[in-house]
This record gives structure tokens, C-alpha cells and sequence, in this order.
């Protein structure tokens, strides 16, 4: 078991790491915007290989960081871990309501993660790599989507990413109760806190949620008010496929 302490809201180790992913991103979306197509296509391709590439160091962190944990509990069924698969095939298929999801799911809830983060083992730990790696590329992929990619949403889109996220409970609800596990935080709050804590005692925290789910949903939504049609966005192997014919 890794004796590493967890990781400090607000602490030096935490700052660094947002500060690390925003150059991070800010850089990403630079190469997403340029003028040259060969190097927007390799940003699109390999911010989305980055995504589905982040499952592995999560896997390697509870192998290392705590090698007695059950295998119930190393399943890539976390939310996030649905978003870095989902992140990985909205920068790739031109979909609407997948970026959509994307979009909407990953600022409401992967975001959320990174601002108040529960890791169980601070810098240098592989825990606290693999976190903010994992968390911080389904981010900028969420805000690579719009201003890279030009995709835009409909006025009522985010109910289709609300629509999903409630899937996903569903979903792994019985996943939870049959393995005893906790994904999706289904089963109760965060062991460390977190500000579902402040919506009440299970199950009226998995519904009072819902409120400010919808309300940062509408926010979000904002910047896009004046594309009521919405925008699918470019596709990545439309335009390899016309960057290489001749």
C-alpha cells in the first residue's frame, strides 16, 4: 500500500497540477486552430488517442498504489472512465448529440472532479498522475470540441447529455449492489467529501443533483446562443481523407 498522504484541496501539489493542465490545454487548442489541416487532423487524432490511452495509467495506479484492492473495484466503469471513451470517439465521429454529451457531461462532472478532487495519494505518486491526466485530457477535449472543432450545440442538446448521465446510474446502480462497490457514487458520497454532501442523504442526493445538473447544463449552453440549428463540426477522417487525395 503506497503510504503517500491524499492529496490537499487548495495545496501546492494541487494548484501545480491545474496549472500544468491549463498550459497543457491552452497549447492543444492552439494546434487545433492552426491554419495548417495536417496539424489540426494530428491534434484531433491524437488528443483523442491521448483519451482512450489515459484508461491505462488508471489501471497502473491502482496496481501500484494499492495492489490489495479488490479487482471489483478496478473496473473501467468509473463515469469518467465512460467519458475518456466518449472523448475519444467525439473528436473522431462528427455526431451532434455524442460531442453534445461529451461537452455537457465532462464540464458538469469530470470538471467538477479536477476543482475538488478525491485521490487517495498526493505528488508523486502514480494516483495523483494518473488522476489529473486522465481528468484534465476529457476536459480539454470537452473544450477542444467548440473551439477547435467548430462544433456547436442546439438550444435543447443538454438533455440528451442529462438523458445519459441518468442512464449511467441506472445502469451501474445494479453493478454497485451486486460487486458491493461505489461507481458513479451511487451507492453514497465520497468517502473524502465532496459537494454532493451537501445535497442530502442517499438516494435524495442522486435527485436533488438534478437541479443544478440542468441549471450548469443552461449555462453552458449560453455561449452558443446565437447557433440555435447547432453545428455537427468537422470530422477528423473526412478531412484526412481530402487532405490526402490528390
Amino acid at each position: 500500500m503506497n503510504s503517500v498522504p491524499p492529496l490537499e484541496f487548495g495545496g501546492m501539489s494541487h494548484w501545480a497540477a491545474l496549472a500544468v493542465l491549463l498550459a497543457a490545454g491552452l497549447c492543444i487548442v492552439e494546434l487545433g486552430q492552426s491554419y495548417k489541416k495536417s496539424v489540426r487532423n494530428r491534434t484531433t487524432l491524437w488528443l483523442g488517442t491521448a483519451c482512450l490511452l489515459s484508461l491505462v495509467p488508471d489501471m497502473i495506479a491502482l496496481l501500484f498504489d494499492e495492489p490489495d484492492k479488490p479487482w471489483e473495484w478496478m473496473l473501467p466503469v468509473h463515469f469518467c472512465s465512460v467519458m475518456q471513451v466518449a472523448c475519444a470517439l467525439s473528436l473522431w465521429i462528427p455526431s451532434r448529440i455524442l460531442r453534445s454529451i461529451v461537452y455537457y457531461c465532462v464540464l458538469c462532472a469530470t470538471l467538477q472532479g479536477l476543482v475538488t478532487p478525491s485521490v487517495a495519494h498526493d505528488f508523486p505518486s502514480w494516483t495523483y498522475f494518473a488522476f489529473f491526466f486522465s481528468h484534465g485530457i476529457t476536459v480539454i477535449a470537452a473544450l477542444y470540441l467548440p473551439l477547435a472543432l467548430q462544433w456547436k450545440p442546439a438550444r435543447w442538446d443538454f438533455l440528451w447529455a442529462l438523458l445519459f448521465a441518468n442512464l449511467y446510474l441506472a445502469a451501474v446502480h445494479p453493478v454497485n449492489k451486486f460487486l458491493g462497490t461505489n461507481y458513479g457514487f451511487t451507492v453514497s458520497t465520497p468517502a473524502s467529501g465532496s459537494v454532493l454532501d451537501l445535497l442530502g442523504a442517499w438516494p435524495w442526493y442522486l435527485l436533488w443533483m438534478q437541479i443544478p445538473a440542468l441549471i450548469l447544463m443552461y449555462l453552458l449552453t449560453l455561449p452558443f446562443r446565437h447557433y440555435p440549428k447547432g453545428r455537427t463540426g468537422s470530422s477528423l477522417f473526412r478531412n484526412c481523407l481530402l487532405y490526402t487525395s490528390p
